[in-house]
């Protein structure tokens, strides 16, 4: 009986172990089939996370040059420390370590280096090749220095606007580094490695290398010695005249394309965070003001060329003029004149202008303010560009086209009212101005990628008629100022009250000055715009001809020269001819 009993125990136990060892061996079978065949990419995956690594390799950031090779933009090789927390042994000791060399927080370090979530971390960018090959001769697990980009403009301040600049991942943030962002960036490589538990680089045909693309060089239209001569003669009048600012733009009338673009106060792009966010913007193509009288130029060519007037038409002007509700008069003359519509734009009559524009109407008025581009971006391919403002006509008040024949009651930027005078000087066409002169690609040279052919929006006649009265104003007008010696210089000068800051009204307190202009006479070659905002004096000082015109003449000076355009037959011929002198 006890034999049986014992027997039965026994086989109970075998059969017990049996039906472990069955259930034992099932689990072994089931987690092999687990890993090998239902799980298996999911446990490749990790390991593969856990043995390799992507590194990403940057491109070079392309170079942004003037039009003669002079850099501007480049890039210069900057090292920068990571890490993989996943493959840090002791965060605590690590941070210590890496704290005291990099000057960086001990805790938010040792945070970063305990994430065991992450797989990269940037820990310090941009440090000195020294300090990064300290840390590498240090071998802490997880820590790895790579080669990064950091973008650096040798010229400093010239040109800042029109560059802009990148941040701190070298991407673009402002100017031809925004726009162009794409073609300047490139194509990033990756490198892919295989590495051991302690992450060293195990040597292998599973190491796969992809070469980046380094970006494209932009070679620009400027000039960048014209560009430090602008920005220097707007620094000057700013201080000079203790004024909010000042802008210049300096264009080829012919073509478009722009040798300078300054505007001062500036900044330097190496250091912008240094500087008011305000003085990253291209005020020549954001800035929007009421022109004055420079838009005179605009009004009769236009009713010029529309019949409205005849060139060498006589008028009898009065001191003052109703239009509506508002009366326009002259600043200095209190009596009637006869005037002929050179002497229009030569003494800078405001009634004159309005006579002018009240013959063509306001539908033919406004047709040609929309044809010479205002109210609508130049198509610069610079970003931040303002369209200004000009009020659809049939909105106008009865007094708005005599506020429109002076320059009021419109706004424009810098760029658009020098591109108007292009169209003066080169006999009658709308270019489009033209920043970028060259794209070098790696294996293709994009020559002009942005010239287009010009519009004819008035005629030769018209524009070579105001060319003459613009001649005249320099020689025995309002623009004397803007003279120089042996060389025959058009131009026509702004003094612009500013809007009072409620809208309403104007303010004789707070003015806008400013010279428009081209030269040589027989050959346009350059166009410039000088736009002084606000500039303080006596009353008989602060004029667009006695602020703005002279530095128009050192910056067309210095242009004509650094241009080599040619200036035989273009001396001034002797004018007997006197008259009212306001700007």
């Amino acid at each position: 009986m006890i034999r049986e009993i014992k027997n039965i125990i026994n086989r109970k136990r075998i059969y017990f172990l049996f039906f472990l060892f069955i259930a034992g061996f099932g689990y072994i079978i089931y987690n092999l089939i687990s890993i090998q065949y239902v799980y298996a990419s999911k446990y490749k995956e990790h390991a593969q996370y856990q043995h390799m690594e992507e590194f990403v390799i940057n491109a070079k950031r392309g170079k942004i040059l003037d039009r003669n090779g002079t850099e501007l933009a480049l890039s210069l090789q900057e090292k920068t420390v990571y890490a993989n927390p996943m493959l840090v042994i002791d965060a605590g000791m690590q941070a210590k370590a890496l704290s005291g060399i990099l000057e960086i927080d001990y805790y938010d370090l040792k945070a970063k280096l305990e994430n065991k979530q992450l797989g990269f971390v940037y820990i310090k960018r941009q440090i000195s090749s020294e300090t990064a090959d300290f840390i590498s001769q240090l071998n802490l697990p997880g820590i790895f220095i790579q080669n990064e980009n950091k973008r650096y403009y040798p010229q400093g301040d010239i040109a800042a606007s029109i560059i802009g600049f990148t941040g701190l991942d070298n991407t673009g943030l402002y100017g031809v580094e925004l726009e162009q962002e794409k073609l300047l960036r490139g194509i990033d490589g990756k490198y892919r490695v295989e590495k051991d538990i302690y992450g060293n680089i195990i040597p292998g045909n599973k190491n796969d290398y992809i070469e980046p693309v380094n970006g494209s060089d932009i070679v620009l239209t400027i000039d960048s010695q014209i560009q430090y001569i602008a920005q220097k003669n707007l620094e000057d009048v700013v201080k000079n005249y203790n004024a909010l600012r000042a802008i210049a733009v300096v264009m080829n009338p012919v073509n478009g394309e722009i040798y300078a673009m300054a505007s001062y106060p500036g900044f330097d792009p190496n250091n912008y965070q240094d500087y008011d966010p305000s003085l990253y913007k291209n005020y020549a193509i954001s800035y929007t003001y009421e022109p004055g009288s420079t838009f005179k130029i605009v009004n009769i060519s236009s009713a010029i060329d529309k019949g409205s007037i005849g060139i060498d038409q006589e008028f009898l002007l009065p001191s003052s003029i109703q239009v509506g509700d508002k009366y326009i008069k002259e600043i200095f003359r209190t009596y009637s004149i006869n005037y002929n519509t050179s002497q229009i734009i030569k003494y800078s009559s405001n009634v004159g202008a309005v006579v002018a524009a009240l013959s063509m109407g306001k539908q033919h008025f406004y047709d040609s303010m929309k044809q010479f581009g205002f109210g609508s971006v130049t198509g610069a391919s610079l970003p931040g560009e303002e369209p200004g403002f000009l009020y659809q006509y049939e909105k106008w008040p009865s007094s708005m086209i005599g506020a429109l024949a002076i320059g009021q009651s419109i706004s424009v930027t810098p760029l658009q009212l020098v591109r108007a005078a292009c169209v003066i000087a080169n006999g009658g066409y709308l270019v489009k101005p033209v920043i970028t002169k060259e794209i070098r690609m790696a294996n293709e040279v994009i020559k002009n990628p942005e010239q287009t052919d010009s519009l004819s929006i008035i005629s030769n006649q018209a524009a070579d008629a105001v060319k003459d009265m613009m001649l005249e104003c320099v020689v025995d007008g309002t623009g004397k100022r803007a003279q120089l010696e042996n060389v025959k210089v058009c131009g026509k000068t702004g003094t612009a009250q500013k809007a009072n800051q409620n809208g309403i009204g104007y303010t004789e307190k707070r003015v806008i000055t400013s010279f428009l202009g081209f030269a040589p006479y027989d050959n346009p070659q350059i166009a410039i715009i000088v736009v002084v905002d606000e500039p303080h004096g006596s009353n008989n000082e602060i004029w667009g001809g006695t602020v703005a015109a002279p530095v128009f003449k050192n910056i067309m000076s210095f242009s004509l020269k650094r241009l080599r355009i040619q200036l035989e037959n273009n001396s001034f011929e002797d004018s007997d001819e006197s008259g009212e002198t306001a700007a």
